[in-house]
């Protein structure tokens, strides 16, 4: 595709996103002549009504396109960083729907009769409107603007008439019902969101609190796919569970209820202490299911203190307790009972030495809890111990199945690299199914281990986050590290990860050179990429989250690590066969096959988009001399010679190949038959001025070149080569050492 062709294509894509702006663009100036009064209307003028029915069809296409939206990706499936540009195309949207809506207000205010119409107070309820429903501050000015244009040029024909007083006085109205429900239903409304996503965000935190407090999220879990977050399989995983959790611990609680007569049956969990809390204090406790007759009960999950339970906190035993008589209650009720509790019997739930909750059970009427009652209650206790248990493996079985499925998807991945792009990146693809990062660098090292080649940068940071370490990341790319005091340096040399007994750093670290500081650093990774004895570079993994890349995680990267060594010899391997395959072993040109394939493709493109090109085919002179006089080592390096001045000389996007023996060619894109002529002439008389030496003596050499230009001397490719080989023949037969165009002897 041409350039012209590509901004065309732009432009067309940008008229379709935008069309609707473009007819409000056309329908306003007619406002402003009068041309949609209703007099004009009627008249059956042509414009008038194929700009009105064009501007209905677009409302309708609006509307429409907010009504039945199109579908998006599905939440449960894989996720991409790119950034995504849903937000400016909704404000767009919405934009454009307010537009829609001013302009058809103002259009049938003026078909009814401008701005003493009726229908004028249509204008004041839909500012109202779209001040309370809009959903950015600066579409809801445009708006507003719009509507003070679209009011001055409905009124525009009577100001002769009746002044600027009118529009004064209704763009007055305009701005007090705007700013009064601005500033008092749109605030409101914004509350409720607010609320609205407080309640959410409440919801699912509490949710997430159970899922620790049941053990269902172990506090060193690995971060795993970036197909779908591990935030997201932490949800998805825990949701299920801790529904099932729920469902069968309130069974339990409500069946002892009713087989024991029980007044009230509570489970209370015993929740974890803060990071670095003291393990030895009170634990919090929180009621997780309640089966009770009573409207006493605390409405809040959480208990201020444990009460009468503090025993069984401290020596964790069955405890049963008569004759209360409604003075001392137990902490999950708010207070004193309409009926007194008499008798209480708790069970605790042992998880090994450790205290996971309590089963507690009450009754009325002074019935104290006999030993099977009690012994009942701990065989329950131990079974709802075990519910969460269950759980809890099925859970650790679903991740590890989980985690094996994204490390066999991050191998395969790597498996099927062949090139070097190509491995870069599906290291980083592989990677971000295993552990999150901000910031990932490859790094290429020397025989030596003594220069880091800095391959491969990649950035995933959140959006905030991003310009910073997109900064770093543009630092380091392309930047060679020396020095032996680096991590990069020393997992490199010691073969062994970095940082060696955790992955806390602060920014002081030297990872990679003093230039390049990670302040926004909290997890470190440097994985050494070995394979056998050979330590071929190094994988570098920046977070700035903590604990990112704990043991489990580690041995995961690390394999990883040793198959993205595999991949990179490999790539190396593929390449060096890829370039003997297409190269030209003596004089490192590219060979014959190569250079028909690749004028193929280029003579396809030059028939598409009517570009040209020229072809140059060269033959030394008395080669066959130079061999039998001087030997066929001298011969060779007369080859490497003059392949080495052609090469030098000639653009990238030209083709240079070893036709075959002491014949060259030269494809010259975007050259006519003059310009290579001159081209060839310069090259002939540079090879001219070589001076060549041998055990026999010195001598030079001279060339003999042939040149044809595409569609101007033939449109086939074959019959092109063929016609600068005439050309070269002509040469031969007139002195050598000279060019010649096909165009002068055809």
């Amino acid at each position: 595709m041409t350039a012209i062709a590509r901004r065309l294509f732009v432009l067309r894509r940008a008229v379709s996103e935008r069309w609707a702006l473009l007819v409000l663009l056309g329908l306003w100036p007619l406002l402003g002549l009068g041309r949609l009064s209703g007099a004009s209307l009627l008249s059956g003028r042509l414009l008038p009504l194929a700009v009105l029915t064009m501007f209905g069809l677009t409302v309708l296409l609006v509307v429409l396109r907010e009504v039945v939206p199109e579908p998006g990706p599905s939440v449960t499936g894989p996720a991409t960083s790119t950034t995504s540009t849903a937000p400016v195309s909704s404000t767009w949207n919405e934009l454009e729907l307010g537009l829609c809506f001013v302009t058809a207000a103002y259009v049938l205010i003026a078909a009814t009769g401008g701005l003493d119409s009726f229908a004028y107070p249509l204008v004041y309820a839909l500012v109202s409107f779209l001040m309370v429903v809009h959903r950015s501050r600066w579409v809801a000015a445009v708006w507003l603007m719009a509507t003070a244009g679209l009011e001055v040029l409905v009124g525009w024909s009577s100001i002769a008439s009746d002044g600027w007083a009118p529009i004064a006085y209704h763009l007055t109205f305009i701005g007090f019902f705007a700013a009064g429900n601005l500033l008092v239903l749109s605030s409101l409304v914004a509350r409720l969101r607010h609320g609205h996503e407080a309640q959410v965000t409440d919801a699912l935190d509490r949710m997430r609190q159970e899922a620790r407090d049941f053990r269902l999220i172990a506090s060193q879990l690995p971060m795993q796919s970036r197909a779908r977050s591990r935030d997201e399989e932490e949800l998805r995983m825990s949701l299920s569970a801790v529904d099932t959790i729920h469902e069968q611990l309130f069974h339990n609680t409500d069946l002892l209820r009713s087989a024991l007569s029980l007044h009230t049956c509570a489970l209370v969990w015993c929740d974890d202490p803060p990071p670095g809390g003291d393990s030895r204090k009170t634990p919090q406790l929180s009621v997780k299911e309640i089966s009770t007759v009573s409207d006493a009960v605390r409405q809040k999950p959480v208990l201020t203190s444990p009460g009468i339970l503090t025993s069984v906190l401290a020596d964790p035993a069955p405890l049963r307790l008569k004759a209360l008589g409604g003075k001392r209650v137990p902490p999950y009720y708010d207070g004193p009972t309409t009926t007194p509790v008499t008798d209480l019997c708790v069970v605790p739930l042992m998880d090994g030495p450790n205290l996971r909750g309590l089963l507690c059970a009450d009754r009325t009427g002074d019935r104290p809890f006999s030993e099977e009652e009690a012994e009942t209650l701990t065989k329950a206790a131990t079974h709802m111990l075990r519910v969460v248990e269950q759980e809890r493996v099925f859970t650790a079985v679903e991740r590890g199945k989980y985690e094996q499925e994204q490390f066999y998807r991050a191998s395969e991945l790597l498996g099927a690299a062949l090139t070097m792009p190509d491995v870069v990146e599906k290291t980083f693809a592989s990677v971000r199914h295993i552990a999150h990062y901000d910031l990932a660098v490859l790094t290429l090292t020397d025989a030596a281990g003594e220069r880091h080649d800095v391959t491969a940068v990649d950035t995933s940071a959140e959006e905030d986050d991003a310009p910073r370490w997109q900064a770093i990341a543009e630092q380091l790319e392309g930047t060679a590290l020396t020095g032996s005091s680096s991590l990069v340096s020393m997992a490199v040399k010691n073969r062994h990860y970095m940082p060696a007994s955790a992955d806390l750093v602060d920014g002081d670290t030297l990872v990679f050179d003093k230039a390049t500081r990670l302040p926004d650093a909290r997890s470190l990774l440097v994985l050494p990429l070995s394979r056998g004895d050979q330590v071929l570079g190094a994988l570098t993994l920046v977070s700035s989250r903590e604990r990112q890349y704990l043991p489990q995680t580690r041995e995961m990267l690390r394999v990883i690590s040793h198959q993205v060594a595999v991949s990179v010899d490999n790539a190396r391997m593929y390449e060096s066969m890829e370039q003997r395959a297409t190269t030209d072993g003596l004089t490192g040109l590219t060979n014959h096959r190569a250079f028909q394939e690749r004028m193929a493709q280029l003579h396809a493109l030059c028939e598409r988009s009517g570009g040209r090109y020229s072809v140059i085919l060269t033959d030394i002179d008395r080669f066959k001399s130079i061999n039998d006089t001087y030997g066929h080592p001298v011969g060779d390096q007369v080859l490497k010679r003059v392949a080495a001045i052609l090469s030098g000389r000639s653009r990238r996007v030209d083709i240079v190949a070893r036709y075959g023996g002491e014949e060259f060619v030269l494809i010259l894109p975007d050259t006519d038959g003059v310009g290579a002529e001159t081209f060839a002439n310069k090259l002939r008389e540079e090879i001219a001025q070589q001076v060549m030496t041998s055990e026999h003596g010195s001598f030079k050499v001279t060339i003999s070149m042939g040149v044809s230009e595409f569609a101007v001397d033939d449109s086939d490719r074959l019959a092109l080569i063929e016609k600068a080989d005439q050309a070269l023949y002509h040469c031969k037969e007139n002195g050598r050492n000279c060019v010649t165009r096909w165009s002068e002897i055809g």
